[in-house]
């Protein structure tokens, strides 16, 4: 059996315990370091794409106001339209929420963005 640890690779000792996946403590650290890390830099590039989306509806939602507007305003501006952080109902209407704004989606092609 091997050490787990990405960088190490040595063999563990026949006399360890053999649920032992590192071969010392310092292996061991430092590969739940590098998970830290990596589970790190996925938050982040999730809370960046949040982020993204909710300032392309602030924008959309300060020029145009909580009027219905044309959805191919946002398709302009890239936006992903998957992201979403709630649901919520407004006025009888389903409300996708992004951060501080919702938008409500229309079959006629149109949206209303509301700050929340």
């Amino acid at each position: 059996m091997y050490c787990n640890y990405r960088n190490c690779g040595d063999f563990l000792p026949p006399n360890r315990n053999g649920n032992r996946r590192y071969c010392n403590d310092e292996c061991y650290m430092a590969e739940k370091l590098e998970r830290s890390k990596d589970n790190y830099a996925i938050n982040k590039k999730c809370l960046n794409e949040i982020k993204h989306v909710e300032n392309i509806l602030r924008a959309t939602q300060k020029k145009y106001g909580n009027n219905i507007i044309d959805a191919n305003i946002l398709r302009v501006e890239k936006m992903n339209w998957s992201i979403i952080t709630g649901n919520t109902i407004i006025n009888g209407d389903n409300c996708r929420v992004v951060g501080c704004y919702g938008y409500i989606s229309y079959l006629n092609n149109t949206i209303k963005i509301i700050k929340l």
